[in-house]
């Protein structure tokens, strides 16, 4: 595991204000040299790029100027809290996005007449929307950017983290501050009051189900010693945000989901990860370090190919038994369920998949069935799924 110098900044973050300012909304393919995420952001009343509406994230990077018609311009006379960059991938969101919304929280300025200015294509909604609210941000207050628009002020904090470098007293208060609006709620006390021992499950994850392969043994082997077994995209935010606080043993498998260690200030709490590929994912801990939670990460990976997975999003990923993980159990005083015939029957059967997924086969059988069926076939599957 690569060594990671995680340190809290002690030096105040702060905000910047720019009168009759514009914010740009995203636009990509202008030139080679752009970020990643694409060009827009803020500039100021003379028409200069304010740097800090950027962001840098290390790999993910975005914002910056570009020329535009201001006879198109929409004018706002409001006072707005620049958000930045959104689309709805939570741990991008949670990571990349969210690094500004500690104003709200810390600054004595702030008030529920401001708006909240975002960029990109998509509208935050479910648990992305949630987020806001729990911040005390209306969905009224939400502001999509998507033509240039001056406005009679712009607010610009300054990004109150960075993944696997850096936090503030800022990012931690905004995190505490959801934690304890949550923590006091006796309806999600009487529905999760009892539920001590959490396996956060990606099987029932539509993407996972189409690249990830052999978490279904695992999560069993939960089932078999006591947890229960939650899929976290079928939950509230808030209802997420309890169960991280009030939980005694929580597993997951590494990605997306231990993240959501940002929402936990149970700093009892035996956090178990599951690696499911060789490839080092820096982002959880920093919140891990912000939280003061720690976690015993165990290997459950085969990777019989060497190019693959391809990336930590991309896979596809096969999990198994291994003999990391029996002795993770051991030390768990943890029973195995399965013999050992059996362990192997599965395996192969999830090689296979696993193989199907790199080759795209069970991609081209769909398309061959979809263009197969007949279209009144087709309109009475969907007729019955909705």
């Amino acid at each position: 595991m690569p060594e990671l110098e995680i340190h809290k900044k002690t030096d105040q973050i702060n905000s910047f204000e720019y009168e009759n300012a514009v914010i740009l909304p995203r636009i990509t393919g202008v030139c080679a040299e752009e970020p990643m995420w694409g060009l827009g952001g803020v500039c100021n009343q003379e028409g200069n790029f304010v740097d800090s509406s950027a962001y840098d994230g290390g790999w993910a990077t975005h914002g910056g100027p570009y020329l535009w018609n201001e006879e198109e311009e929409e004018y706002l006379e409001e006072e707005v809290i620049y958000f930045g960059m959104f689309f709805q991938h939570w741990g991008h969101f949670l990571v990349d996005l969210i690094g500004r919304m500690w104003y709200p929280v810390c600054s004595v300025k702030y008030s529920q007449n401001m708006k909240v200015a975002y960029l990109g294509e998509e509208k935050p909604g479910q648990n992305h929307l949630e987020f806001f609210q729990l911040l005390g941000i209306n969905e009224k207050q939400l502001i999509h950017v998507t033509k240039p628009m001056r406005c009679r002020k712009v607010i610009v904090p300054e990004i109150a983290f960075r993944s696997c470098m850096w936090y503030t007293e800022e990012a931690l208060q905004m995190f505490r501050y959801i934690i304890n609006h949550v923590s006091k709620n006796e309806d999600l006390h009487k529905k999760y009051g009892k539920v001590k021992k959490i396996y956060f499950s990606r099987t029932q994850f539509g993407k996972a189900q189409n690249s990830e392969f052999g978490e279904e043994m695992l999560e069993y082997i939960f089932e078999q010693n006591g947890y229960t077994s939650i899929a976290p995209e079928k939950l509230s935010l808030s209802e997420q945000v309890y169960l991280w606080n009030h939980a005694e043993n929580i597993a997951c498998v590494n990605g997306t989901i231990p993240l959501n260690v940002a929402f936990c200030a149970n700093s009892n709490l035996k956090l178990t990860v599951l690696n499911k590929t060789s490839i080092f994912h820096g982002n959880p801990y920093l919140f891990l370090e912000m939280q003061k939670v720690k976690a015993r990460f165990v290997d459950v990976y085969k990777e019989p190919f060497k190019k693959y997975p391809k990336s930590l999003g991309e896979g596809p990923f096969l999990m198994t038994i291994t003999k990391e993980f029996v002795s993770w159990m051991g030390e768990e005083g943890m029973r195995l369920p399965y013999r050992a015939r059996e362990i192997q029957i599965r395996t192969v059967k999830n090689q296979i998949k696993y193989c199907f997924a790199i080759l795209g086969i069970t991609r081209k059988i769909r398309m061959l069935l979809s263009k197969m069926c007949p279209e009144s076939v087709k309109r009475w599957i969907w007729k019955k799924s909705v």
